[in-house]
């Protein structure tokens, strides 16, 4: 493990379905491979003022990150909180790949606004981001 995790307000858990949901918006990992994963519950425990994510999860022995927004609509303000974030664990996750996920109830996928939003948070923030209705499933 080349990093030190977050050890507050996380859990580890090394299940072969770890999942969290919110207003019908889930997010979904595939733990296959019984990797322990840090979940990191972001809002209002390890940030408690201002914009942030709903969720983290460091896949430690991958060296990896997920960071996750379940969202109604406003999906600018999604994107608002996961830069926050990122930019708040930069520290931490410098060194890590970087996923973020916004989990909504109705978005265009392809909009303009989503291509820059894409485009920046892969440029400026080195994280793939991802924007799906619903329901996301990440296998690790």
């Amino acid at each position: 493990m080349d990093f030190k995790m977050i050890n507050e307000c996380n859990t580890l858990s090394k299940n072969k379905i770890i999942s969290k949901e919110e207003n019908k918006r889930k997010f979904i990992i595939k733990n296959n491979s019984n990797t322990k994963v840090n979940i990191v519950e972001v809002d209002d425990c390890l940030i408690t003022n201002g914009n942030k994510c709903d969720w983290l999860f460091e896949i430690l022995d991958n060296n990896l990150v997920f960071y996750v927004e379940l969202k109604g609509k406003n999906i600018d303000h999604a994107f608002v909180q996961l830069e926050t974030t990122i930019n708040y664990c930069k520290s931490k996750h410098n060194k890590l790949k970087k996923n973020a996920y916004i989990v909504s109830s109705r978005v265009p996928s392809s909009g303009t606004d989503i291509q820059k939003a894409k485009k920046y948070f892969t440029q400026k923030l080195q994280t793939l981001l991802t924007i799906k209705n619903n329901k996301i499933e990440v296998t690790i």
